[in-house]
Order: structure tokens, then sequence, then C-alpha cells
């Protein structure tokens, strides 16, 4: 070791140095190698430097995701002020800008529908795929035509499979039957027939329907023949490997509507009975109904009162038999006045809680009851049960006149698909289908009564 008053080279341990004499202090164990410690201002100096780096680089982290929070939501409010005035290339370069920086399942459905509706099909998918709109029934329902309007593309394109695939991610969005149909009847080269020997084409549409009794065995079949609009141009109803076909081919797509083809077995023969409704803010405005030989209409007409209710209601039938309705001025009326030539008729109704009328009476002075309705609905709001009492209800009756006719009507993805008409014992009087854009085809089987 060395002296640390000289330098001079001394022996380890020795207490007093051999060349300048002084006394040599002792260093506890174990320390003799422990490096110097640093001045305690120093270290102090160096703890501020970290603390107020670190102060800067949140400080510019934060104003950094502020700033681009900021930009988004400007971006995202200049895209909806766009989409709103219907300014949809401009909604779109702003809508984009939101989605890229953090505002995508807020963009979302209007960067989707912006596309949708430039025809930007592609694009529109893409967005959606991308975006949340799970908790959006118009953009959902945008989402499922966009799958739709590609696959038409594709199979226009001869590509089957890429339409297949649109179509079946149209099906996990809307649970739709005919969707289903179309992929079957593509992967079938042209149609599909289903187990009761139902034909339906590449759009999902029936072509043949086959009414089959409560046993399982084909009574009768129709065929259903369409427009290039699938607008339906004829109907005919006929006995299979039978090449006598009664046809009805009375059809006007002029005016927006919803027809309800009735078909009624008479020995060999059927009458056909098309009755076409025209609405107007949701209510009935017109009813047309044609046989192969006639032709009737009803028109009505409504008033409110001060408050938007419904006040009185007026149908009129070609014939000239005018009949009134006046009603209970309130929300939910709970009863009305029927006139019809010289007689009165009560009407009574009671509602569910979501408001839907449920239970209709109609007597004849509080006396007799000429009509007896109950009607159960789904979550939706879709009627699936009707059950109706008819003792005589004053107007004419195109279709068959059922004393007692329990209805009920199946849903798929909230759209309808089938009915099924029982009498008051439960047998089997009737089978229905809904056609996608014309309405309710109704089978009657021969015996109904």
């Amino acid at each position: 070791m060395k002296c640390p008053y000289c330098n001079a080279e001394i022996e380890d341990g020795a207490k007093f140095c051999t060349n300048c004499g002084k006394q040599l202090e002792e260093q506890p164990a174990g320390e003799e190698n422990l490096p110097d410690e640093p001045p305690k201002k120093d270290m102090e100096k160096l703890i501020r430097v970290i603390t107020i780096t670190t102060a800067m680089i949140m400080t510019v982290i934060i104003a950094v995701f502020l700033g681009i929070r900021s930009f988004a939501a400007r971006k995202l409010e200049e895209g909806r002020k766009y989409y709103e005035e219907k300014n949809y290339e401009a909604a779109i370069t702003a809508l984009s800008s939101a989605s890229s920086w953090g505002r995508r399942d807020d963009a979302g459905a209007m960067l989707g529908d912006s596309y949708y509706r430039l025809g930007m099909y592609t694009d529109a998918y893409r967005v959606f795929e991308a975006a949340d709109v799970s908790g959006n029934d118009y953009a959902l329902a945008v989402y499922a035509d966009t799958c739709e309007q590609l696959a038409y593309q594709n199979l226009s394109a001869n590509n089957p499979d890429l339409a297949i695939a649109y179509l079946e991610r149209e099906y996990e969005l809307t649970q739709d039957e005919r969707v289903n149909n179309r992929i079957k009847a593509i992967e079938g080269g042209g149609s599909f027939a289903d187990e009761n020997g139902n034909v339906y084409n590449l759009d999902g549409l029936p072509e043949v329907l086959v009414l089959q009794d409560e046993r399982g065995n084909e009574v009768y079949r129709t065929e259903l023949v369409y427009d290039s609009d699938e607008h339906l141009q004829f109907v005919k109803a006929y006995q299979n490997g039978t090449t006598h076909k009664t046809v009805f081919g009375s059809f006007d797509s002029s005016e927006e509507g919803e027809y309800e083809m009735t078909v009624v077995p008479e020995g060999t023969e059927y009458s056909w009975i098309v009755e076409k409704t025209v609405y107007e803010e949701g209510r009935v405005k017109t009813k047309l109904a044609q046989t192969e030989t006639s032709k009737q209409i009803l028109n009505y007409s409504y008033t409110k009162n001060s408050d938007g209710w419904l006040k009185e209601e007026t149908i009129a039938p070609s014939s000239g038999e005018i009949a009134k309705i006046e009603w209970q001025e309130a929300e939910y009326p709970g009863h009305g006045v029927l006139t019809k030539d010289e007689d009165t008729y009560v009407i009574v109704l009671s509602y569910d809680s979501a408001g839907n009328p449920s239970v209709i009476r109609v007597t004849r002075n509080l006396l007799e009851t000429v009509l007896a309705q109950d009607i159960t609905y789904d979550e939706n709001g879709n009627v699936t049960r009707n059950v109706i009492k008819n003792n005589g209800m004053p107007f004419t009756v195109w279709k068959p006149a059922l004393k007692y006719s329990d209805t009920r009507t199946e849903y798929s993805g909230g759209r309808p698909v089938t009915r099924t008409v029982y009498g008051e014992n439960g047998q089997l009087l009737a089978r229905g289908w809904y056609i996608s854009g014309n309405g309710w085809l109704m089978m009657y089987l021969p015996d109904h009564s």
C-alpha cells in the first residue's frame, strides 16, 4: 500500500509510515475497494434533469394526442354536415380523415352510406367491414344491400364464387331466407328446389309454389312469372302433370303498393282474386280488387283533429255504399262508431303494452257481435297471429268468406316468409308465401270453409 501523506510504499496494515513517520488511520473491513460516492449536489441535479425531461416528453405526447382528437372531431362534424346536405363527395373526404385519425366507428355509418349512394359498393363494403355499426339498424340495412349489389355485379360478371361470398355475408347480417335461396340457386346452376318442390330463381324469388295438404300430399301448384324489374306479370294455377292452367295477369307496377293474391280451387278450375293495397303516410289509400271478370275499388280518406289524432275515416267503394267511422278523439282511441247505409256499428279496441291494437270487437247496436279479432305481435311489432271470427261484417268480401280463421305468420330476419290459415276446429285452410317486392300469395285448399 502507499502512504496517503508522502506516497511512499509501505507494508499493508502498517500503523505508521516508515518514510514520513505519520500515523495512519485504520479503514473499516471491506471498504478498501468501494468506489467513491458522487457528491450529493450532483445527484440532486441529475434527478431534476430527469424529472424535467420526462415532464416535457409527456406534455408533448398529451398535446399531440389532444391535437389529433380535436382534428378528428372537427373532420367528423364537417363530414356530418356534408352528409346531411347530401354532398357525399365532400362527406367522404372529411369522414375518411376522421376515420383515419381515430373516429372510425363514429364515421363508419355515414362514410359507408356515402360510398353506397355514389354506387361505390366496394369502398362501402370495405368501410362497413372495418367499422362497428352493429347498433345502427339503418347502416346494417345499407351494409346488407351493399353485399346484395356486389353479389349482383359479380354474378353478372360470371364470378359465382365471389357472388356467393357476398351473399353469405348478407345472410349473416339479415338471416333473410330469400338470400339463402339465392345462394342455393347459384350453387344449383340457376335454380333451387326445396324438399317440398318449391322452385326459386337466382333472385331468390319463387317460380313454382306447391300447396300440400296436412298429410304432405300435393294438391296443386302455382307458377309465377316476373318482368325484368322483378314485378309480377302472370300467376298460373294448375295440377302437376296437366297442361291446363288458370292464368291471372292484371298487375300494375306504376304505383307503389302491395298485392295479396288468392287462388281458390273450384272443381278442376281455379279462381283468382288479386287485391292491391296502396298506402299513403302509413295509412291505406286505396284497395283495388280484381278477378278474371270483375274489378272493385275501395277509396279511403281521413280527417284529424287539432292534436293530429285520427277523427274520421271514410271508406268509399266503387259500388257507392259509403261507410264512415267516427273515432274517439284520442291518441289511442278505445272506440269508434261505424255507419253504413242505415245501420250503426260500434267498434271497441284494446291495445298491448307497445300500443298495438290487440283486440277489436265490432257490434251492431252494442248487442250483436259481427266481428271479433284478436291480434298477437312479436317484439318488432310484426303480426304473428290474427284470429278472426266473422258473423257478418258489413263489407264486400272478395276473398273467401270465412266465418273463422286463425292466420299465423312466420318471419325470417324481420321479414315475412310464410302464412298458414287454420279453421275453427284446427283444420288447415290455406298456405301463403310472401313474394319479396310484390306481396302475398295465398293458396286455399279445395274444401276450405
